[in-house]
């Protein structure tokens, strides 16, 4: 190995290694001592480091020494190389004694086996504390399935044990097996960052350990000898779980189901409060129908059973769910649950790692945020980069097999020390204090603060926790270990397939068939699809949900699916098709004649229907089977009902053959003229002081414009309408502060002021007095009072003449612009009397 291709870094550790250690890893590798000057006493600087460093790196000495090494030696090489050569020694010796990989009794030497640093060796015994699982052995869950039920708030599921770091002994194992790494030259160490000054004759190395580069490119060439020599070729992902992974996926499923059917079939909707959560008798619905809880009665808000607010917000952000005015409603779910399995499932896991709508910060156990997050805040970015970089080590665990949480928490901050909390918001110690975190919250102990060292297992390994016993066991990634609260987990096999982005060609379980029978019970046997449950849903009544799914028809339901836009016809269909032959004779006369009976008086509210001027319009677009399903039953030559959710389909077709809807709320527009209620609408036309208006748009709204017709008459010359007193007069039956605020609302800049005295006194808004006095004659302004003693004077009283009406306004105005005012006035319409 030639001191160029060396690593400066490597150089650099050698540099600063005090000279008793450099004497003795010498002597331990037994390299050859290259002195400087002869004369000189053995130190740093009288040996040629750059000849030691060749010998001490030397890619094939390494990896002999390597084969060499101790079990426990290998491990910690091993678990130093894959966090990427640099960790600190007490989070390393934490994970070694909560892994129990410390009490291997007296140490022995493997010789040329090399234990894989992967948490999916095959090698079982690398792993203490975990369950081996064969892989040509299917999967089966020891424990049935969690149900809202079984799940206990976070802060009571998760261990609050306080951390208890192993005590450093110079004569300890983990302390033993690290001497001897240092002084055969594959691991060197230093106080945090600074690696000058480091007393390796201690024994107890409490700071950095550092794997040189070259020592970990021999580690890795070890491994991938090690590797080849054993590999075999894995059995097919998507043959071993063809059949298996589909229970697994199922649960969380039939709950959004569930939701979602009670959500439907509430025609208001669950009512919110004003905090955007579940009302009381909401959530207790929701309660009721997803299954029974032994604690029901703890919770009382939607935040206390993070299970449920978790299914609704994920409803919600797949499109299934909507508010609307403090109320949360249904969209059609038809589509969603009409895709495979597989890809639901991988929908879920998306929107719920890629996405802010789940706040993982909120469920941290033991630990106090001030303010925090409330139940529906949104995720912090950082919080949504921390659950990436703890997913990559979830699944590289081995699945099936149970991992210890501590263990795994103290393995995390290994690899990503940094969780939570990039370091460039501010120092370690103090990230858990406001302003030196991207949260702006203090991080708090019920009694106490947090310390940079106990701080990350209580903080960010309780984010790990919360994401394990939260989403990923919801949605069926992992299971817990029921019976040790919750210190241990195991992948699931459907694990994989949801996390990953291969596309298996995976054939789903054959749908169980619909037995309909002739009292009108509907049996779906197992395996039922929800789409299947959501077309049921629609026209009958479910009695029961459980393997197999138990309806009823009754006239009540038929009828409302009727009222909804349903047909005889079309659910005779659909029994037919999911039964996989005919219907019993008297349940299709039952249907036909429900139906005939609903349909004697039918109210339609929120229908939708198309009005064309031309029949054959119709005529085409009914006859074409691409268009037919756009629409319902045709009322008339010139119109059709529209299908309620496929009014926006229809407006693009009519756009594309080149035709331009007006969409209205024909009832919000009857008699807006008598009535006085204008509905909010965008002004239409511009009103000229001529009494013209002019449009705003090609095509204003034809209700509107019907309406405007009569107040106005057709101008030939311009083709717009006009305001003349004739067309004002002629509909006394319209009140003039109608007209008036119907032109002020539908037109834009409002009334021209000039134009408002002609309309009123056309419409007689004046109190039909349109004369005006001009009063030249000189005038007292005086109090009434006043004015009465002095009209009683008999010497003053009989000198003043009547006194002016108090129904009239005067107003004063100056001489000489008299004469312009009185010609306005005339221009204006008013009779002006000198």
């Amino acid at each position: 190995m030639r001191m160029n291709d060396m690593d400066v870094s490597d150089l650099y550790l050698l540099q600063n290694v005090p000279p008793y250690h450099l004497q003795a890893l010498v002597k331990t590798r037994r390299l050859p001592q290259p002195l400087t000057n002869p004369t000189d006493a053995i130190s740093s600087s009288s040996l040629n480091l750059p000849e030691i460093g060749e010998a001490l790196f030397d890619p094939e000495t390494c990896q002999e020494v390597i084969r060499g090494l101790g079990e426990l030696e290998t491990r910690i090489l091993n678990e130093l190389v894959a966090c990427g050569g640099r960790a600190n020694s007490r989070d390393l010796a934490l994970y070694f004694t909560s892994a129990q990989m410390l009490n291997t009794g007296k140490d022995k030497h493997v010789g040329a086996q090399f234990i894989a640093p992967s948490e999916k060796s095959s090698d079982v015994s690398a792993f203490p504390g975990t369950e081996p699982q064969t892989g040509g052995t299917r999967y089966k869950r020891d424990t049935p399935a969690q149900g809202i039920g079984s799940l206990r708030p976070y802060a009571e599921a998760a261990s609050t044990s306080a951390l208890q770091y192993p005590t450093p002994h110079p004569h300890g194992v983990f302390e033993q097996a690290l001497h001897r790494l240092l002084v055969l030259g594959l691991l060197f160490w230093g106080k945090q960052t600074n690696f000058v000054g480091r007393d390796y004759a201690n024994g107890v190395y409490d700071g950095v350990l550092i794997v040189p580069q070259a020592v970990m490119d021999a580690a890795q060439a070890v491994l991938r000898s090690h590797v080849e020599a054993q590999f075999i070729a894995p059995s097919s992902q998507a043959d071993a779980l063809a059949t298996d992974y589909q229970d697994g996926l199922r649960s969380l499923q039939r709950s959004l189901y569930l939701y979602w059917s009670l959500v439907s079939s509430v025609r208001e909707g669950l009512s919110l409060v004003s905090s955007k959560l579940l009302s009381r008798p909401a959530l207790r619905q929701v309660i009721e129908q997803l299954g029974p809880i032994t604690d029901i009665e703890r919770i009382r808000t939607e935040a206390d059973g993070p299970h449920l607010l978790f299914m609704r917000l994920l409803l919600m952000k797949l499109g299934l769910l909507y508010e609307r005015n403090g109320a949360i409603l249904a969209a059609p779910a038809d589509a969603f649950f009409a895709l495979p399995l597989l890809e639901r499932a991988r929908r879920c896991y998306r929107l719920w790692l890629e996405t802010s709508f789940w706040n993982e910060l909120s469920y941290l156990p033991g630990v106090i945020l001030r303010p925090g997050p409330g139940p529906l805040d949104p995720a912090h970015p950082e919080v949504i980069n921390a659950r990436a970089m703890v997913m990559e080590r979830i699944l590289q665990a081995q699945p099936g097999a149970w991992h210890a949480l501590p263990a795994f928490i103290a393995r995390a901050k290994l690899y990503v020390p940094y969780l939570l909390f990039p370091r460039q918001y501010g120092a370690r110690a103090e990230r858990y204090s406001t302003g030196s975190n991207p949260y702006g919250w203090d991080f708090r102990l019920r009694h106490g603060w947090l310390t940079h060292r106990e701080g990350w297992h209580m903080v960010e390994g309780g984010f790990i926790r919360a994401m394990l016993s939260g989403p990923l066991c919801w949605l069926g990634l992992v299971e817990l270990h029921e019976e040790n609260d919750m210190d241990a987990f195991r992948l699931l096999p459907q694990s994989a397939l949801i996390t990953g982005e291969t596309a298996y060609d995976i054939e789903e379980l054959p749908r169980g068939k619909l037995v309909v029978q002739p009292n009108f019970e509907m049996l779906a046997l197992a395996p039922v699809s929800e789409a299947l449950l959501i077309r049921l849903d629609r026209f009958a009544e479910r009695t029961r949900l459980e393997q197999i799914a138990q309806y009823r028809l009754t006239k009540a339901s038929v009828t409302r699916a009727i009222q909804m836009g349903m047909h005889a016809e079309e659910i005779q269909q659909v029994l037919e098709q999911a039964a996989g032959g005919s219907l019993p004779q008297n349940v299709c006369y039952s249907l036909m004649e429900w139906e005939r009976q609903a349909r004697r008086i039918e109210l339609w509210p929120r229908m939708t229907l198309l009005e064309v001027d031309d029949a054959a319009l119709l005529d085409e677009l009914f006859a074409d089977a691409k268009t037919r399903p756009l629409f319902g039953r045709r009322l008339a030559p010139l119109l059709a009902e529209v299908v309620s959710d496929q009014l926006a389909n229809l407006q693009e077709l009519l756009w594309q053959r080149e035709y331009l809807p007006a969409l209205v709320a024909a009832p919000v527009y009857n008699q807006v003229l008598e009535s006085g209620r204008m509905p909010a609408h965008e002004p239409q036309w511009r009103l000229l002081e001529d009494g013209l208006l002019q449009p705003c748009y090609p095509v204003v709204n034809l209700y509107l414009a019907a309406q405007l017709e009569r107040i106005t008459i057709y101008d030939e010359a311009t083709g717009w309408r006009r305001i003349t007193p004739s067309s004002i007069q002629r509909s006394p039956d319209i009140p003039l502060e109608h007209m008036v605020r119907f032109l002020q609302q539908y037109c834009l800049d409002g009334v021209p002021p000039s134009f408002l005295i002609r309309l009123k006194l056309w419409g007689g808004g004046y109190d039909r007095q349109n004369v005006i006095s001009v009063e030249a004659a000189p005038m007292l302004r005086l109090s009434a009072q006043a004015l009465r003693d002095i009209q009683a004077d008999e010497e003053v009283g009989e000198l003043l003449e009547e006194e002016v009406s108090s129904e009239n306004r005067l107003v004063r105005v100056p001489q000489d612009r008299l004469a312009r005012v009185v010609e306005l006035l005339r221009e204006r319409g008013f009779v002006v009397e000198d």
